[in-house]
């Protein structure tokens, strides 16, 4: 039920959010003065506020809501795939940085046995002289 519920909500609030229903609405609206005209200034300001603003305006808000959330998820997509596109140079900058690290190791390691090698061999010849 919870699913359906949500499926119907999104579905009624794209609809009710569309410039189709807008337009919709505004001829309803205004199809009503060649039925019922109103007689007096509060009348008029009464329907102008109850029925045109609330009858009209609130499918414009939901459509500018809407584009605004689409623009928020679109910049939300296109920062997430940069900051991935830079996880993966990091990711592969720390490979290249591992292989380094283990060549100088190697490097390192071989200048102290040849440093040792030297060290015996000059040990050698001092004590031989």
């Amino acid at each position: 039920m919870d699913r359906f519920n949500q499926w119907l909500g999104d579905k009624l609030s794209y609809i009710l959010s569309t410039m189709a229903m807008f337009y919709g609405v505004s001829f309803l609206v205004l199809a009503t003065l060649f039925f019922q005209t109103p007689t007096s200034l509060v009348t008029w300001i009464q329907y102008i506020i109850s029925v045109f603003f609330q009858g009209v305006a609130l499918p414009v808000l939901g459509y500018t809501s809407r584009k605004s959330g689409e623009l928020q998820a679109n910049l939300l997509r296109e920062t997430h795939d940069t900051v991935m596109n830079e996880l993966d140079y990091i990711k592969k900058q720390q490979e290249a940085a591992s292989l380094e690290r283990e060549e100088l190791e190697k490097i390192l390691a071989e200048i102290r046995e040849m440093t040792a090698e030297i060290h015996k061999i000059s040990f050698k010849t001092n004590n031989m002289v």
